[in-house]
């Protein structure tokens, strides 16, 4: 086999990345609120190409890390060149630049199965289980009084609400400032509760063409287990209702059992639809 060399990602090689990213089957996009071409148009996140003799063979992108972790955010292999060791030079690039950024972990979100054996030759392993869940109709649990508000999200929350998120979530599940406002331009639905005038949870939540998405659900931890998080949901599937959207989705982390209770109070059940969860410790 040829030499492999690697090239950080430039504008110039845009029309040799979408052709790789199009006409192949080993294609991996991080599911968020961005497209894979808005991302790379946008990105000052690392993203490697692969060349063997001046064919563009393997791409490898990550998310900005973020309190030390990062996902991978895109990674494409030629479907008839060695995979793993294209990869692995990627990757070994990739780990080189992140330690140089402090990054300690990388996960990766699985959505095709050839990324398995992937991560499995690059020293991955599986991390955890994300589970979906899903629930029909208008039928809604009795609530007790919360002793919150909720109202629409405003610009001027989201300083509050990135640092809501950030103690609701540990590491790599925390969302950025700009992800957080890229969400609520996609979102249908955008909310927060708020307890003595003080911010302490948000719902973000997008419709689809079967339904609604519940996207992001966070409640400050010193607020959960007193019904702020019921409060949200609740609110959300009635605002829902009287747009005659009856079916709502949700993920969560299998290992997140307060969350699984909450939704299941609201008649959700999960659907069959699971992503596993791979990482590595540089």
């Amino acid at each position: 086999m040829s030499e492999i060399v690697i090239t950080p990602f430039e504008r110039r090689y845009r029309q040799s990345l979408d052709d790789l990213l199009f006409r192949h089957y080993q294609v991996h996009t991080h599911l968020d609120w961005r497209d894979v071409s808005d991302w790379l148009d946008t990105t000052q996140s690392p993203v490697r190409l692969a060349w063997q003799q001046q064919r563009l063979v393997g791409v490898l992108g990550v998310a900005a890390p973020l309190n030390h972790t990062t996902w991978f955010r895109l990674a494409v292999l030629h479907d008839h060149m060695p995979g793993e060791e294209i990869m692995g030079a990627l990757w070994e690039n990739m780990a080189s630049e992140l330690h140089r950024m402090d990054t300690r972990i990388v996960s990766v979100l699985v959505t095709r199965s050839w990324v398995e054996h992937t991560l499995l030759h690059l020293g991955f392993h599986f991390q955890e289980e994300i589970i979906t869940m899903r629930r029909d109709g208008e039928a809604l649990p009795v609530l007790r009084p919360a002793g919150v508000t909720i109202r629409f999200m405003r610009v001027t929350d989201l300083q509050d609400i990135m640092a809501v998120d950030q103690q609701a979530f540990a590491p790599p599940w925390q969302l950025t400032l700009d992800e957080l406002r890229l969400a609520t331009r996609i979102a249908s639905s955008y909310t927060v509760a708020l307890h003595e005038e003080n911010l302490v949870g948000y719902q973000i939540s997008t419709v689809y063409r079967d339904g609604a998405h519940l996207a992001r659900l966070a409640v400050l931890p010193g607020a959960q287990g007193q019904g702020v998080g019921s409060a949200l949901l609740d609110d959300a599937l009635r605002r829902f209702f009287k747009r005659r959207v009856y079916t709502m989705t949700v993920n969560t982390q299998i290992g997140n059992i307060r969350s699984q209770q909450l939704y299941a109070r609201f008649g959700f059940q999960r659907n069959g639809y699971d992503l596993p969860v791979w990482s590595i410790a540089l």
